[in-house]
Order: structure tokens, then C-alpha cells, then sequence
């Protein structure tokens, strides 16, 4: 529907009958993939949105290069999203569309609430966030790292570099609790486990 640069602004076809009034834009986190939302059909958050009526819409970041490392927050949240919202209001003829924020697009979408209010461009739905607490790992990993030797050293940090740091802050949920997993759904009372 919409290209700029690497963003991709996708439309959902609705198959059923639109009966939300206000176009919904699910805003995905910029170090994650928007498909996640609809990898199978019977386990998807867009078919059920899609279902209950729902004019979707999602973005697609791309996969940043180097050719990037210029782009600021301000860039990707008053240019590339604030562009998304102004090009569905345009397409839809409504003043307003409502903004799901999903990780880090949560904070984006709440960032661009605030610019978005002297127009009444959107209102939001997620991303609530509190970045004072030290009760999360992820935020006390990233109060003491140096971001800016990080930004300096990579220019784009790579993708391969957060997950590592994910995989940092719970080993044995993100690797070892898959296989658990498996066995927990796989292994029948009194047989061996089954691995697939």
C-alpha cells in the first residue's frame, strides 16, 4: 500500500465485514518481524483482529544496513510512522486511526501520541512503560551499558547482538526451556521421549 525507503505499509483484505470504525496500525518493534502476528491460521492475532471486524494495517521495517546509521528515533517516529498514520487517514477519510503498539513499537506509538494530539490523528492502545524501574533485567543491562561506544563501534547495531543479550538475560528459557517444552507435549505416559 505504502513504501518509504525500507518501511513497508501493508493492508490486511478484510474477507468478512469492517465493523470497527477506526482503522487499526499494529506497530511492531524495529529488531523483530511484524509476521510473528500471523504465522499459522488457527494461532494468529491478525485473523482474530481480522474476524472481529477490524481495518488492519502493519508496518514493516526492513532489515537495517550500515546506509542507515544516520536515522534517529525522531526519524523513524515523526518521519516513517507519522507518514503511515497520515497515509491512512488519507485512504480511509478518517480523522483518526488507533495505534497498537507491540514492544518496542508500543514506545514508538506512545512517543507519536503526543505529536499526533494537536491534530487528533490517533490514539493509542498498548506500549505502557516505566524505563525508571531496576525490576527488569533487560532494563538494568541497558542502564550500564555505554551506548554510545556501542553506536560508535557498530554504526548499526546488529540484530545477532541483541539476541545475544536476550539469550544473556534468561539461558535456560530461551534454549533449554524449548526442549522442555517439546518433551512435555511429545513424551505419553510410559514411552521414551520423542524428539521431532
Amino acid at each position: 500500500m505504502y513504501e518509504e525507503d525500507k518501511l513497508k505499509l501493508y493492508h490486511y483484505r478484510q474477507e468478512g465485514k469492517v465493523t470497527c470504525g477506526v482503522p487499526v496500525l499494529i506497530v511492531y518493534a524495529l529488531v523483530n518481524r511484524q509476521y510473528m502476528l500471523d504465522l499459522q491460521p488457527d494461532r494468529s492475532i491478525v485473523r482474530n483482529l481480522l474476524q472481529h471486524g477490524m481495518d488492519l494495517y502493519i508496518i514493516d521495517w526492513g532489515y537495517p544496513t550500515k546506509a542507515d546509521m544516520y536515522l534517529t528515533l525522531d526519524d523513524y517516529i515523526n518521519g516513517y510512522l507519522n507518514n503511515c498514520v497520515d497515509m491512512i487517514r488519507k485512504k480511509t477519510g478518517n480523522d483518526k486511526i488507533t495505534l497498537m503498539g507491540i514492544c518496542q513499537g508500543g514506545t514508538f506509538a506512545d512517543l507519536l501520541c503526543p505529536v499526533s494530539r494537536e491534530g487528533e490523528k490517533s490514539r493509542h492502545a498498548g506500549g505502557a512503560f516505566d524505563f525508571s524501574t531496576n525490576d527488569a533485567l533487560l532494563f538494568s543491562w541497558a542502564k550500564n551499558m555505554n551506548v554510545d561506544a556501542l553506536v560508535d563501534t557498530y554504526k548499526v547495531v546488529p540484530g545477532d547482538f541483541l539476541n545475544a543479550g536476550f539469550l544473556m538475560l534468561m539461558p535456560f528459557t530461551l534454549n533449554i526451556g524449548k526442549y522442555v517444552d517439546m518433551l512435555d507435549v511429545t513424551q505419553e505416559k510410559g514411552k521414551p521421549p520423542q524428539f521431532p
